[in-house]
């Protein structure tokens, strides 16, 4: 069959994806992960170690789930693009500071968090490799946040409601919003652990960084609630048969998500456009949320924090610090790779879609393998 993209579907693809461009251009921030050399070594390999046997068991799953279906790689692969488009994207945040999305919300609702540790894993290692974003150093402590603790929770989420019976759009919404939220919960965790304040201790540390990390995403939370499920109501309309491979869904039918799509890219617009105005009124600047992190740690500490690691890339730069057009060029290459990704997926499952349904009003029918 020809799964070429139409031209419609090729301007849509075009379309979003320099929309998640302009997102990486949109503000300069640093990093919203713990960055480089801001964990003691202790705190590296302890977070670390809790890793390793959820990235052994989710090469294991991964394993298992694409030699049982092998379909099932290419939504194994969207899943992938739509972490690495998120957790690109840097929106500023009403709160002043500018902090991005995780995305993994969606891999745990699909393949369950085991799966989604090494899909987090990759990305945050492309992050701290070439956009110096998050750290080698922090590699474990970022990973049990963003790719182990929060898809944990979506998952758990996910299930709990289905269970209970109720809408799975909420469930979806919930899981993925919820799933975002908690990963910087934990970050504040881990943060409150390796710096107690001087005066009130770990208590007074984790209300601190909740105050930057937490209060900064619920609005991102949100958004990326929104996001996940129209991509849901989307594999619902095309990838039917891979969601019941999954255990996703158990409906036969094919579901509309054209109207869905349409609302919730507008809701999506209007509130990316309408925090920087909330935001500028306040005078805000925009920082990075890990920035304000780092400010944090000297209050904390008392004196000035100096990282005992750097970035490898910093490294080529004279001044030892990445430039802030090298950095927003560096997000925008990951936006753009992530976006093209996603969306040639969509594309091509549309198109399979199409192609399904006119040999059914022929009334010949396919194999599964033959789809």
């Amino acid at each position: 069959m020809n799964l070429e993209l139409s031209k419609k579907q090729q301007v849509f693809v075009t379309i979003l994806t320099v929309f998640a461009l302009s997102l990486g251009f949109g503000v300069s921030a640093n990093a919203m992960h713990i960055m480089e050399g801001y964990l003691p070594v202790k705190y590296c390999l302890l977070w670390g170690a809790f890793c390793v046997p959820f990235i052994v068991v989710g090469f294991m799953r991964i394993s298992k789930v694409t030699s049982e279906n092998r379909k099932l790689l290419v939504i194994l692969a969207m899943a992938g693009a739509y972490a690495f488009v998120l957790s690109a994207l840097k929106i500023p945040s009403v709160t002043g500071s500018c902090s991005h999305m995780t995305g993994t919300g969606l891999s745990a609702i699909l393949f369950g968090p085991a799966a989604t540790s090494v899909i987090g894993i990759i990305v945050l290692l492309f992050q701290a490799i070439l956009l110096a974003h998050g750290g080698l150093t922090t590699l474990g402590a970022n990973t049990f946040s963003m790719a182990i603790a929060g898809p944990i929770i979506s998952w758990a989420i996910y299930k709990a409601f289905k269970s209970a019976g109720l809408n799975k759009k909420i469930a979806v919404f919930c899981a993925a919003a919820l799933g975002d939220l908690f990963t910087y919960c934990v970050t504040a965790f881990q943060l409150s652990l390796a710096y107690p304040a001087a005066d009130g201790g770990f208590g007074t540390s984790i209300t601190k960084f909740l105050g930057i990390f937490a209060v900064t995403q619920i609005p991102l939370a949100i958004i990326e609630g929104i996001l996940t499920v129209i991509v849901v109501m989307a594999l619902e309309s095309f990838a039917m048969g891979e969601l019941k491979s999954l255990g996703v869904t158990d409906e036969a039918r094919r579901v509309s998500f054209k109207g869905g799509m349409t609302v919730g890219l507008l809701i999506i617009c209007a509130v990316i456009a309408i925090i920087p105005v909330v935001s500028l009124g306040k005078s805000a600047e925009f920082g990075g949320s890990d920035d304000a992190g780092s400010e944090m740690i000297t209050e904390l500490t008392g004196e000035e924090y100096e990282p005992w690691f750097t970035p490898l890339i910093e490294g080529a730069f004279a001044e030892g610090e990445l430039p802030g057009e090298i950095e927003s060029l560096l997000f925008c290459l990951q936006a753009g790779l992530g976006a093209g990704g996603f969306f040639f997926v969509i594309g091509r499952l549309m198109e399979r879609s199409k192609y399904e349904k006119l040999l059914e009003a022929k009334g010949i029918k396919i194999d599964d393998d033959d789809k």
